[in-house]
């Protein structure tokens, strides 16, 4: 009896694995993108201001919408955080890519609070300008203004302003120094050994 209940309960996984799962995983997918979007449509309306045709990919975190200001035909990437705090301004044509974190506000290291608390911020609006084209994983920090046309490169920790057209990444990798030849010599060694 045994034997024949293990059989069914088999063949109906089976029949669920290869029918019902694939199924429920694009019911899934479909029900994600819908909840997506409707969250895209009410970020909106909160935004201080939010031109024609802006265009959300994914997932987006937006800290003080009242303070965010994105221009007409925007496209924000996915995994992008704007922190408004200090108030963030994207013109026109702009486009944002993956994984970029937009800044407004920065701790007061000169406060005199210990540990730095919530209310010890210097709030500095950064301003992105027209038809500008920022790379994934890009880091803007407070009070940049990037003039129009510009283009900043993937990866790049943007500290201070950007002249318009101008295209701008980074220094290039640098060696900051090197690991004990002898040690890693001895561990890879070992490695091998086993």
């Amino acid at each position: 009896m045994q034997q024949l209940k293990n059989k069914v309960t088999n063949k109906l996984e089976r029949i669920l694995e290869q029918n019902l799962v694939p199924r429920l995983v694009k019911w899934g997918e479909y029900l994600e993108n819908k909840i997506r979007r409707y969250k895209h449509q009410q970020l909106k309306p909160q935004l201080k201001f939010c031109g024609v045709d802006v265009r959300f990919k994914r997932d987006i975190k937006i800290e003080h919408p009242q303070n965010v200001s994105l221009g007409n035909k925007v496209y924000i990437g996915p995994d992008v955080l704007l922190d408004g705090r200090g108030g963030i301004t994207i013109g026109d044509h702009s486009t944002i890519g993956f994984n970029v974190v937009i800044l407004s506000a920065n701790h007061d290291y000169q406060s005199n609070d210990l540990p730095y608390e919530y209310n010890v911020y210097i709030h500095k609006p950064v301003v992105i300008g027209r038809n500008v084209w920022i790379g994934g994983n890009v880091l803007i920090v407070p009070g940049v203004t990037i003039g129009d046309g510009a283009i900043i490169a993937a990866g790049t920790v943007v500290t201070g302003n950007i002249e318009p057209l101008a295209i701008v990444g980074n220094q290039p990798m640098r060696t900051i120094k090197y690991r004990d030849k002898e040690h890693y010599e001895r561990l890879a060694s070992e490695q091998n050994s086993r």
